[in-house]
């Protein structure tokens, strides 16, 4: 496991750089969610979810040739997905 302090080539730690690639990633969802737009993202067995801008998650079938989704299921209702605690930041 790497450890939080190693020095990075950029002269950074790890935990610096983890803790940057975070907020850059919330600022995404925050940026997307004010736009009303839902923002994908993907398990690690390759299964595709939508985060959607009211807190809630979809389980949802992406075609690649079109790049439109199609939703399978409800995962998580409104303010209980797992990227809910982000809609304090845009309120």
């Amino acid at each position: 496991m790497i450890e939080k302090d190693m020095i990075l080539p950029n002269g950074k730690t790890v935990g610096e750089a983890e803790e940057a690639s975070r907020k850059k990633i919330e600022s995404i969802y925050i940026d997307c969610w004010k736009k009303g737009i839902s923002v994908p993202f993907f398990d690690n067995k390759g299964n595709t979810y939508l985060a959607n801008p009211d807190g809630s998650e979809d389980e949802a079938d992406l075609d690649y040739e079109t790049r439109e989704y199609t939703i399978i299921k409800r995962i998580a209702e409104p303010g209980q997905g797992r990227f809910a605690y982000l809609l304090d930041k845009i309120r």
